[in-house]
């Protein structure tokens, strides 16, 4: 059984998926106390691939998920699909919350040659334009990881790469919801040939956006647009994201270390060892959770110096191949218990014995 989407904890319900050969995933509702599948269901509309670190949005219409050019949105507890929506271009695979009954995604249209941002709604997968650029004649420009801000602000990034040269201009954007006015906007990444940008969603924190581009960490004040710290890490973020707290932003970077590093000076508070390629990070009464992708190790980890709390292994991981733990899931309604598929099948554990 291979896992196709990082799971998905809504309550104490757990959606996931496998993939099946030539065909669509199959979804599948596991219940996170007991373990028992809820449901499942295959739908030959999403037959696009699911990118394993995608961010669907939940709302009560149900889950909605990109697949492909599709979005679909399912009714969590029957599993029946309420609507399948089918665009043109190519959609990014991250939903992020605007309303209570509505989504942000932005779409790059390769054959239209324009990149947009629209609102969906979760009821009925109507989609509305935000705000449309068209490429220039000498470059390609992708719009990516919109955000809200607030009830008048997005904020958004951009890659563009120039035909022939492939310089790249990575920057940030403001915009202005009511208008589709760009208000502020300022450097990402710097001008490169490798294609470097953001490719994380942004973290919003008050008036305080914090982003990665590659191996530049950074902070924006989403007030007058002006550049608050910029750091540079070791290594860039690939399979993992950032995660905040009240005390610091948690960077697991493909160095194999998790990095906590100051909310308003961008300093690093301290660095602890895990693994390369690791998960996306939890944070559970100031510990940290995360499962190193280089070695299948569950790591807990003290937000607060650093210290290894302790490390887990699944039970067959010296003794049957391929039976290490892999991505994350989440915790039950009560946080004290850890869900952890181990490449066969999903585990629960006790947090505090």
């Amino acid at each position: 059984m291979a896992e196709s989407i990082y799971p998905v904890q809504i309550g104490d319900r757990v959606l996931t998926a496998k993939l099946l050969d030539d065909t669509a995933p199959l979804f599948y509702a596991l219940d996170i106390k007991q373990g028992r599948i809820f449901w499942q269901l295959t739908d030959t509309a999403c037959t696009g691939k699911i990118y394993y670190n995608m961010k669907p949005f939940v709302s009560k219409q149900g889950i909605c998920l990109p697949c492909g050019k599709a979005t679909m949105c399912v009714d969590i507890k029957t599993g029946k699909p309420r609507w399948v929506n089918e665009q043109s271009g190519h959609p990014e695979q991250t939903l992020e919350p605007f309303t209570h009954s509505t989504f942000l995604q932005s779409v790059n249209d390769w054959d239209g040659r324009k990149s947009y941002i629209q609102e969906v709604s979760s009821i009925d997968g109507d989609t509305k334009p935000i705000y449309t650029v068209k490429w220039p004649d000498s470059a390609k420009l992708l719009i990516k990881t919109p955000v809200k801000v607030n009830n008048k602000l997005l904020l958004f990034t951009s890659i563009m790469m120039q035909y022939g040269t492939n310089k790249t201009v990575a920057k940030w954007h403001l915009l202005k919801c009511s208008t589709g006015e760009i208000l502020l906007e300022g450097v990402a990444y710097p001008e490169n040939k490798s294609g470097y940008g953001v490719t994380k969603q942004p973290v919003v924190m008050g008036d305080r956006a914090f982003m990665i581009a590659y191996d530049n960490v950074f902070c924006v004040s989403t007030t007058d647009g002006e550049e608050v710290w910029r750091v540079v890490l070791p290594r860039d973020m690939l399979t993992s994201m950032p995660i905040a707290s009240k005390d610091g932003l948690f960077c697991p970077m493909e160095d194999g270390y998790v990095y906590k590093l100051d909310v308003g000076s961008g300093r690093t508070v301290w660095k602890t060892k895990i693994s390369a390629t690791p998960s996306r990070p939890v944070i559970i009464n100031d510990i940290l959770f995360i499962v190193g992708g280089s070695d299948g190790i569950l790591y807990v980890v003290s937000t607060q110096d650093g210290k290894m709390v302790k490390s887990l292994k699944a039970p067959n991981h010296h003794f049957i191949n391929n039976q290490f733990f892999r991505r994350f899931i989440g915790v039950d309604s009560r946080g004290e218990l850890l869900m952890l598929f181990d490449g066969n099948s999903f585990r629960g554990y006790k947090i505090w014995n």
